[in-house]
C-alpha cells in the first residue's frame, strides 16, 4: 500500500480483480448438455414403453389398446394364414383362451412359422383392432421336456469310465 492510496481505493482494486472469476463458460455449457441429455433419455424411455399381453389380456384392455405399441403372445389359429410362404405380406390370427386377434405382417416370416405354433408378435394395434406387426417371433418347442439329461450322460468323459 502506497502512502498516497487510501484504504477504500485498495478495496475497489480487489473487487475489480475478482470480476470474471466465476464458473467458466465451458463448464456451464457442459452441465447444460448433460442435463438436456438426461432429460431426453428419461422422456424417450417413458414414451417407448411396450406392453406385453396374451391375446385375452389384450382384448380385455379394449379401447385403450389402439395406437399402443404392444407385444402379444398367442397361438396361430389353424386355417387363418393368408398369403404364401416366401411372400412378404401375411395375415393370420393368433388366439388364446378362445379369443383371437387379427395380425398383418409385411416382412420375412421366420422359417418355423406355421399353424398351431406359439408366437410373440410386436406391433401397433390399429382402430379396427388389427395388430399391425413389426416383428413376429416363433417360440420354439422345448427340446428339454421331461427329465433333463444328467451331467454324467452329457459328459464326453463319461464314456471313458
Amino acid at each position: 500500500m502506497n502512502e498516497n492510496e487510501t484504504f477504500e481505493e485498495i478495496e475497489d482494486d480487489r473487487i475489480d480483480d475478482d470480476e470474471g472469476k466465476g464458473m467458466p463458460l465451458w463448464s456451464i455449457s457442459l452441465i447444460l448438455v448433460v442435463v438436456l441429455a438426461l432429460g431426453y433419455i428419461i422422456f424417450d424411455a417413458t414414451k417407448s414403453e411396450t406392453y406385453f399381453y396374451t391375446v385375452d389380456e389384450a382384448l380385455a384392455v379394449g379401447s385403450e389398446l389402439p395406437g399402443s405399441q404392444v407385444r402379444i403372445k398367442g397361438v396361430v389359429e389353424q386355417g387363418s394364414i393368408v398369403g404364401n410362404a416366401g411372400e412378404l405380406k401375411r395375415e393370420f390370427r393368433i388366439a388364446e383362451k378362445g379369443l383371437s386377434l387379427d395380425v398383418v405382417y409385411e416382412g420375412a416370416m421366420p422359417d418355423t412359422f406355421a399353424e398351431d405354433m406359439e408366437v410373440v408378435v410386436t406391433g401397433t394395434v390399429n382402430k379396427d383392432m388389427i395388430l399391425v406387426a413389426d416383428e413376429v417371433l416363433v417360440k420354439c418347442p422345448s427340446r428339454y421336456e421331461g427329465n433333463p439329461p444328467t451331467a454324467k450322460e452329457e459328459s464326453p468323459l463319461a464314456s471313458r469310465e
